[in-house]
């Protein structure tokens, strides 16, 4: 079966945090450990995502007692990502956005002013990433979502709305992950 979808299209999908998935094994909830961002933190579940087969990259859900609730009362919550490919920031920041426009309304983002403030934000924060790096999103109870790379905190977004709204990206039931979605959470399949 021949795809329809233009190259260009494909080629922007690949690069994304978010296409097609397939689940890794759901391991025991772990301590984190070894990470200062994810000190006291406890797996809820991890995948892998993949794009026709290639390996983009593996990520795991924590927070203080391994278990998702979806309430986002739960304390801290961290996303982290383990990049198997080489995606430069541009990337990163366009996949993100196509994403917010896309569930602006299930995840309660009010208007383009405030997505483009965002990105702004994370323009500054985001480095261009390689196999190997890692990037985490720590929210925090505060409201802000920290932003920790190979080396340590790379920022900090302060709006209280940003990290349910990046964080729904993967989580949201409408993701485009949804199998990611199903191992990050700890669900079986």
């Amino acid at each position: 079966m021949a795809l329809k979808t233009p190259f260009p299209m494909l080629l922007a999908v690949f690069g994304v945090l978010l296409a097609g998935s397939a689940p890794a094994a759901i391991s025991e909830p772990a301590p984190a450990g070894g990470t200062p961002a994810l000190e006291g933190l406890v797996e809820i579940g991890s995948g892998e995502m993949t794009w026709f087969g290639l390996e983009v990259y593996d990520a795991r859900l924590l927070d203080p007692d391994g278990q998702y609730d979806g309430s986002g009362q739960q304390g801290a919550l961290a996303l982290e990502i383990t990049y198997r490919r080489n995606i430069p920031r541009s990337r990163l920041l366009d996949t993100t956005e196509r994403e917010w426009n896309r569930l602006e309304r299930e995840l309660n983002i009010s208007g383009r002013s405030m997505v483009q403030d965002w990105l702004g934000q994370l323009e500054q924060i985001w480095p261009d990433v390689a196999p190997g790096d890692r990037i985490i999103a720590v929210y925090e109870p505060d409201g802000a979502t920290r932003f920790y790379g190979n080396d340590g905190l790379l920022g900090v977004v302060e709006d209280p709305r940003f990290g349910p709204a990046f964080l729904g990206i993967w989580l949201h039931p409408d993701t485009r992950a949804g199998d990611l979605r199903t191992a990050l959470i700890g669900e079986q399949q």
